[in-house]
């Protein structure tokens, strides 16, 4: 008895003075939905099909190109036209957003249009970049075979000053 009692003092001692440490997978640093908040405005800088990234292919796909504002504390969106500053919102082009838990998805709600939802997959967010991805009709002409594009964004630091409606 006396062997398994110096046993377990032993055991005991050794667990407490080593260190705490986990062996399981480290979780990766997964993107911060805050990094949205880090500008005022993001501007499309370039859209891009999977597996061809050197070429923009943004006139094919005038729909995702725009400037864009986001409120994390309201989990509000606008779009706007890069050529005028007006709002896009009659279109679809406002509503609510949300991140998943794993922040791997981002899901627009538009508050009007025909579209109910949209799911974008993140691809990277931070303060300087915010990509996103999904599958839409090649040319986003209906009949054409879906295609995943990539839309990349910048913070935007023009000349047009937008400003959320609602």
């Amino acid at each position: 008895m006396r062997k398994y009692h110096a046993m377990f003092k032993c055991l005991l001692l050794a667990g407490l003075l080593s260190p705490l440490v986990s062996h399981g997978k480290q979780m990766e640093d997964k993107t911060d939905i805050q990094a949205l908040a880090t500008s005022p405005q993001w501007l499309t800088t370039k859209v891009y099909i999977e597996g061809a990234p050197e070429v923009d292919v943004k006139e094919k796909y005038p729909g995702v190109v725009g400037i864009s504002m986001w409120d994390p504390g309201r989990n509000r969106y606008e779009f706007f036209y890069t050529d005028t500053g007006q709002s896009k919102y009659d279109n679809g082009g406002g509503g609510y957003f949300l991140v998943t838990g794993d922040k791997t998805t981002h899901i627009l709600v538009p508050d009007k249009g025909t579209v109910r939802t949209v799911v974008r997959r993140l691809e990277k967010l931070n303060d300087e970049e915010f990509t996103y991805s999904r599958e839409v009709p090649r040319d986003m002409v209906d009949t054409n075979a879906p295609v995943r594009i990539y839309v990349v964004h910048a913070p935007y630091r023009g000349p047009l000053k937008t400003s959320m409606s609602h």
